[in-house]
């Protein structure tokens, strides 16, 4: 069965879209499973991972980005179509497809709740109606969310098995996690068919030469609401995996990233982190 999982944190610069880029990538290129991952960014970070600027402003164009589905339900236009809007085998992966984002979609993320008056559909069921067709074409989906619990990443949370929380251990990481838990458990009372569940904490940015960074990791590894959630397997802070959009592809099959003497190091630590993905979201 098709496992879809959100990544989600509410501060920025955490390595939320990395991380979530190269597990999906990871799971493509080498577990040769089928991916779609859905850009809801609206900064796009994603998208531009993935694809070139050229092949965004294509996609733009014809109005086959996550923006202009919701934009088609707020303006009763009819341009979005899934399939279109699909782009297959990005970031030189076989298997790893892509839903774009949009930076136009800041314009209309505060209009989204109001679809829930104006048309026959909930506001946080957009993505749910929309990839329920196809989404049984994929081992995996995962989708990257905006740094916020708005509307738009509870669509991601409604469709989604599970959320993933990549954080930087640092002091605010225990408020932020609370934080994520609290509002996704509230929203789940009121929405019972959301049946998300945590799925894990991923360290990333990690520099143990800090003794800021050495404390909290085992104040909360050891905590008992977040032990157990908590992966083993971390990300440090790299430059080689930032470096890697320049040439839009993932760290996996970015030749700018080859070319570094720590390429197999790099690449070793992401595959670790999505082994144990795998298995925490079975």
């Amino acid at each position: 069965m098709t496992k879809v999982v959100s990544f989600i944190n509410l501060k920025g610069g955490v390595g939320k879209t990395t991380t979530a880029v190269n597990i999906a990538a990871t799971l493509a290129k080498k577990k040769e499973a089928k991916v779609l991952l859905i850009d809801l960014d609206p900064q796009t970070n994603a998208t531009v991972c993935l694809i070139t600027q050229k092949q965004w402003e294509d996609v733009n164009i014809k109005g086959q980005t996550i923006y202009h589905l919701f934009n088609d339900l707020l303006t009763s236009q009819d341009t979005f179509n899934i399939e279109e809007a699909i782009l297959q085998n990005v970031g030189g992966i076989q298997g790893l497809d892509l839903l774009p984002s949009s930076l136009e979609l800041v314009e209309i993320q505060d209009d989204i709740p109001s679809l829930d008056q104006r048309r026959y559909v909930s506001h946080v069921d957009v993505i749910q109606n929309t990839v329920a067709d196809i989404q049984d074409q994929y081992d995996y989906v995962i989708i990257d969310c905006p740094p916020n619990l708005g509307s738009i990443t509870l669509n991601g949370i409604v469709i989604s098995d599970y959320y993933v929380v990549p954080t930087v251990p640092d002091i605010l990481s225990k408020i932020g996690l609370s934080l994520v838990w609290n509002r996704i458990n509230r929203f789940k009372d009121k929405k019972r068919s959301c049946k998300v569940e945590l799925g894990g904490i991923i360290f990333t940015k990690v520099d143990d030469r800090t003794n800021l960074h050495k404390s909290i990791k085992p104040e909360i590894r050891q905590d008992p609401q977040w032990k157990s959630y908590t992966f083993d397997e971390e990300l440090p802070q790299r430059t080689g995996i930032a470096e890697a959009v320049i040439d839009s592809r993932p760290f996996v099959t970015s030749p700018l990233a080859m070319k570094r003497k720590d390429y197999g190091d790099i690449l070793k630590e992401i595959e670790n982190v999505t082994e144990e993905f795998i298995k925490r979201v079975r």
